[in-house]
């Protein structure tokens, strides 16, 4: 191809090769920390990635005008090619062999509200070990297609959707800098490669050409367009609609007082099993009264829905169970008193807010 001599193809293929060499260094400790200080301090990043550019622009220059003879072309597109097959191998095979997504049993038996998105992540997709192996094992197909060159254009289209989805949760989720990076930059070679193919993209997808004339046609057409993408957002905005409108009810509430068969309890410790600790009302998932205020007992904590008479403060609540609440309950800034029958005996409780 043309493009193969040009300036600006001789910019990017040494631009990813710095990449390249900047990437295998990550198999020393002492770069790797080096690495991880630039990626973590945003002033580091500008500097060097100016550094790299003017560095690529200036090694492209006295390629194009001074090295002419050699074709350098046919080193650096499989070097950068190779590696980048090699890294997302890497972590293909760690999905496969079991190494990433375990999740240590501490983690498992931890509140989800308290994770950090890295935990978070890790113990969604460790739920499933066979959707791991899957997802290694495409990335590894994958990576095995890149260094073909028949099949390099097929690998880029496999792999690209699933590096845009791993930048995505890297970023959005804050597994770290240097995850983040390396996903980024396996992302960016892939683009660079899928891009030498570009006559190849033009005649799949700029080939056809289609001339808009405005006439009944189109515009049924077009109305049509609108309807199907239009529709979908109707539809859910319908569905919205039949939820229950939001309830001064909903949060998370403690349960600072419980009367109950003309006896007072103050929930604890000592109560977490015979005791309910906290109420749960929620916008779309009905009630739960909670037992244990830190661990969730499905056999014991009662689920239910509710339904709310606003202007008469009055909530009906339908346990599982079949048993039904009728309950009074009066709100003032962020405590709540709920009175009632419960079990054809009577109820009273005092409740905190906490979310």
């Amino acid at each position: 191809m043309k493009s193969n001599r040009s300036y600006f193809l001789k910019f990017f293929e040494v631009f990813f090769m710095l990449l390249v060499i900047i990437g295998l260094t990550q198999y020393f400790d002492f770069f790797t920390n080096l690495l991880g200080q630039v990626v973590t301090n945003a002033k580091l990043i500008w500097i060097v990635c100016g550094v790299l550019l003017a560095l690529s622009a200036g090694l492209a220059f006295i390629w194009h005008k001074f090295i002419k003879k050699t074709d350098l072309h046919q080193w650096f597109q499989p070097i950068i090619t190779y590696y980048v097959a090699h890294q997302i191998t890497i972590y293909g095979a760690a999905k496969i062999l079991k190494t990433q997504f375990q999740v240590p049993n501490y983690i498992w038996e931890s509140p989800i509200g308290e994770l950090h998105g890295f935990w978070l992540t890790w113990s969604y997709f460790g739920y499933s070990p066979s959707f791991a192996f899957l997802l290694g094992a495409i990335q590894v197909g994958g990576a095995i297609l890149l260094i073909f060159r028949k099949t390099r254009l097929l690998a880029t289209f496999i792999l690209l959707p699933i590096m845009i989805n791993i930048d995505f949760i890297d970023y959005f989720y804050q597994i770290s800098p240097m995850a983040f990076y390396n996903s980024l930059h396996y992302t960016f070679i892939l683009i660079f490669i899928m891009f030498l193919d570009v006559d190849k993209l033009v005649d799949a997808f700029l080939s056809y050409k289609e001339y808009f004339y405005f006439n009944k046609k189109t515009l049924i057409y077009t109305l049509v367009r609108i309807v199907i993408i239009g529709g979908g957002f109707l539809h859910i905005y319908l569905l919205k609609k039949k939820y229950e409108a939001k309830s001064a009810l909903i949060g998370v509430w403690k349960v600072d007082q419980l009367t109950m068969r003309n006896q007072t309890i103050v929930p604890s410790v000592a109560t977490a099993d015979s005791v309910w600790s906290k109420v749960y009302f929620e916008e779309h998932y009905g009630v739960l009264f909670k037992y244990n205020p830190d661990k969730f007992n499905k056999k014991k904590d009662l689920f239910g829905q509710y339904t709310v008479d606003e202007p008469k403060h009055m909530a009906q609540i339908k346990l599982e169970n079949a048993d039904i609440m009728n309950l009074h309950y009066q709100i003032q800034d962020s405590t709540m008193v709920m009175r009632g029958v419960y079990k054809k005996d009577s109820l009273l409780m005092r409740l905190k807010r906490l979310k």
